[in-house]
């Protein structure tokens, strides 16, 4: 049985059962190893805690609260910490404390404006304009909460060509904000599946595709993401989820217990455990944005790309996501 939010396990989940591997380099590391962690055991050196440590600093009002890069469960709060500088210790708690007072205090019709330059926040009406003076006596900067750079910052009256352009490029953030906020999400929905029931989202590990979310404990497919109460099961039988596994070849009614169990029927997946999961999310991946293509129109998401990069930075090409048969499994014609 998986889980999403399961407490670190005494060995990390890899190929190798007996080895801790960091998960982005691929060094082994020792137990007791000073890197970064997240609940669900996945290990970082600290070279690459190093890198996730910049990653977090170059835009913390953005990845807070802290997730994993593999998993996107939490990090283990004081194994990130530890990384820190003085400097940068202060600087993360402002952050943890304007984060938490936000979480309590705000009103439906409110929200938590980040200046992205410094630590400064201010609760602002939830229409309020996307053009954030800063009035932090260290900062003072204009900026842009969309693209999150820096706007012009007029002085007098009088502006250049070249700032009423730089000005309008902020203004087009604006006209794409909706939209841009739309792809960001199917993007996000690609790699990890949310629990049914509460929304808790990310990445399972090599084991079966049944998961008890430890939020509300709540028993779901992983493939499919159903409850499951929802999912398709075996008649007059008593197994639970099981049943939800049982003729799972028959058709896509019900799904695989493992995932490399696909190989047998459909041998585009792979054979290895860590290979069909990232084959099961880039196919997962490819039908959100291809969805989110027919939602909002090639145009528009084309522009939203020319302004945002949001398309090319993702890892597909166009042709990926509007021509490549996304087809989950392919069943053999039964007689």
């Amino acid at each position: 049985m998986s889980t999403l939010t399961e407490p670190p396990p005494t060995t990390a989940v890899t190929k190798d059962k007996d080895k801790i591997l960091c998960e982005i380099c691929g060094d082994q590391l020792e137990l007791d190893h000073p890197g970064i962690q997240c609940v669900q055991g996945h290990h970082y050196c600290t070279d690459c805690s190093a890198n996730i440590v910049r990653l977090f600093f170059s835009e913390p009002q953005q990845n807070i609260p802290l997730r994993c890069q593999k998993c996107c469960i939490e990090l283990i709060p004081n194994v990130f910490e530890r990384q820190l500088t003085e400097e940068q210790l202060g600087i993360y708690i402002d952050h943890i404390l304007v984060f938490s007072f936000a979480e309590g205090f705000l009103l439906e019709n409110e929200r938590l404006d980040h200046c992205p330059f410094c630590t400064n926040a201010v609760i602002r009406n939830i229409n309020a304009a996307h053009i954030f003076y800063c009035d932090h006596p260290e900062c003072g900067k204009v900026s842009c909460l969309i693209c999150r750079k820096a706007c012009p910052k007029f002085e007098v009256d009088y502006a250049t060509d070249e700032l009423i352009a730089e000005m309008e490029k902020h203004f087009k953030c604006v006209e794409l904000a909706d939209d841009k906020r739309e792809l960001d999400r199917y993007v996000e929905l690609g790699q990890k599946v949310p629990c049914p029931n509460c929304g808790l989202a990310g990445m399972k590990d090599d084991a079966c595709t049944h998961m008890t979310c430890l939020k509300c404990s709540q028993l779901w497919c992983y493939f499919c993401g159903k409850k499951v109460e929802d999912c398709d099961r075996a008649r007059d039988s008593n197994n639970g989820i099981f049943d939800h596994n049982h003729n799972w070849n028959l058709g896509p009614k019900r799904c695989p217990m493992y995932l490399t169990q696909i190989h047998e029927l459909d041998n585009r997946w792979p054979k290895d455990d860590f290979e069909c999961l990232a084959w099961f999310h880039r196919n997962r991946s490819l039908r959100f944005l291809r969805e989110a293509f027919e939602k909002l129109g090639e145009e528009r998401i084309k522009q939203v790309d020319a302004h945002f990069n949001t398309i090319t930075t993702c890892g597909f090409t166009l042709e990926e996501i509007l021509e490549e048969d996304l087809t989950l499994i392919k069943y053999p014609q039964i007689s």
